[in-house]
């Protein structure tokens, strides 16, 4: 998915788009245009050892895939891939993203956007397969 899927969701969620239109790149959400990048750039350390695109067989703390900001604030990617699965992206992110950009405005819708959140991502951890690992024994069997 890219950015401007998952912030066209927020948008929704947040219920900022254009009535006329549906448009989500407005006048009214330019500054949460703005703050996007940044603000998903936070939460894919987070959410990417959960993702199917975590590279497992790298040494040492992987390296997550964050977006590039690019040269002026003004200007974001939007068309940017978010290197997480469409899983997070689509049912974490937009909610993540919602909750940290109406925060200022709306305390209240922030923190239940947060609390959907915070649920669908406890969903999405307990539905990752577990693995078999052998258990070592160092002091021997009892």
């Amino acid at each position: 998915m890219t950015v401007q899927q998952v912030f066209d969701m927020a948008i929704h969620l947040m219920d900022e788009q254009s009535e006329r239109s549906g448009e989500t790149l407005t006048v009214d959400t330019q500054e949460y245009k703005f703050r996007s990048i940044s603000i998903l750039n936070n939460i894919i350390p987070v959410l990417y050892p959960y993702s199917d695109t975590y590279d497992k067989s790298s040494k040492g703390r992987p390296v997550p895939p964050l977006l590039d900001l690019g040269k002026s604030y003004r200007e974001p990617d939007l068309a940017q891939e978010i290197g997480l699965d469409d899983t997070i992206c689509a049912a974490l992110l937009p909610l993540y993203l919602a909750a940290q950009l109406i925060f200022p405005e709306n305390e209240g819708m922030a923190q239940w956007f947060m609390s959907r959140y915070q649920m669908a991502f406890m969903d999405v951890r307990s539905r990752i397969p577990a693995e078999f690992e052998t258990i070592y024994a160092p002091y021997g069997l009892f």
